[in-house]
């Protein structure tokens, strides 16, 4: 069944809405749980979810598996378990503002990782993007101090989503490069396996997940729960359908969103945006939109759309 254009970008909308959310709810969750502790409990949950309803609706092939798994063992790895353990890890010196800005620039990295790995070329509206998104970033994360980059006077916790933002970005060009005849559904659920599985040992070197997990309060495992199902499998079922729906341009567009609801969050739970995370809001989504094409493609079409 076809999914009408109105609820496909509501859809879209949503998702970016759950990933936004989810540096509120993760900052939220490692104030009270080990950062390794927390990405087991959240993967082990999305996974089996994710294996337990595509598998049971037969869109999970094993063929796929015993031909990608090399594949899928790196990405998992890079996609789940690094990206993650950023993102959590990095949470824990800075604010969800400041990573969502800096996850937003991950579009931008996947276009610099493109043109080295897969030879595509830069362009004045590339080179004008990556320009706005690191202006943006290093307003974000030196305070409009831009002499603090020189002196690597900058947040570890920014420093570390950045390496995560780097990890998302290998990971999205190694799916086009590595996989062979897979669907996003088996690339997805087979990554976030491997990636959940290496997240395992380095649990029980590092921590003591057990321990952390019957020791965390309800609402704790409530902010796991809402990361688990709703900032990874219904925000990606929701966004899938609308790359369907409304195609991959128009749909990249509304990943911009996801730090305006961080904000939007952070300022009703008492923690406003300072000036330069809204300044650097703005080149980031400047940036992101001029290096995808999407705001020419916006403004080329403004025209035929008044026409009768």
């Amino acid at each position: 069944m076809k999914t009408s254009l109105p609820l496909a970008y509501s859809g879209v909308i949503v998702a970016t809405f759950f990933w936004g959310t989810n540096f509120n709810a993760g900052a939220y969750i490692i104030a009270h749980q080990p950062p390794i502790s927390a990405s087991i409990e959240r993967f082990s949950l999305a996974t089996l979810a994710l294996l337990l309803i595509f598998g049971l609706r037969g869109q999970l092939r094993l063929s796929v598996l015993k031909k990608n798994w090399p594949a899928y063992l790196g990405l998992g790895i890079l996609g789940f378990t690094v990206f993650n353990l950023c993102t959590f890890f990095g949470l824990q010196s800075t604010t969800p503002i400041n990573g969502a800005l800096i996850l937003a620039t991950t579009p931008l990295w996947t276009m610099v990782f493109s043109i080295i790995w897969e030879n595509e070329r830069f362009n004045p509206p590339r080179i004008a993007g990556l320009l706005a998104g690191f202006i943006g970033v290093a307003l974000v994360i030196t305070k409009g101090d831009i002499q603090a980059l020189l002196r690597l006077d900058i947040s570890p916790g920014d420093g570390i989503i950045l390496l995560g933002s780097l990890a998302w970005a290998l990971n999205m060009v190694g799916t086009r490069r590595l996989v062979s005849g897979a669907t996003a559904i088996e690339t997805t659920s087979y990554s976030m396996l491997f990636g959940t599985l290496a997240l395992l040992p380095l649990g029980f070197i590092f921590e003591r997940p057990w321990q952390s997990l019957t020791g965390a309060a309800p609402s704790v495992h409530a902010a796991v729960v809402y990361l688990a199902l709703c900032g990874s499998l219904l925000a990606y079922l929701l966004w899938t359908k609308g790359l369907e729906a409304i195609g991959s341009v128009r749909t990249a567009v509304f990943i911009n969103l996801a730090p305006v609801f961080t904000m939007l969050v952070a300022t009703l739970t008492g923690h406003a945006p300072n000036v330069w995370q809204l300044a650097g809001a703005a080149w980031v989504i400047l940036g992101v939109l001029l290096a995808s094409g999407a705001l020419k493609t916006w403004l080329s079409a403004r025209p035929a759309s008044r026409q009768p």
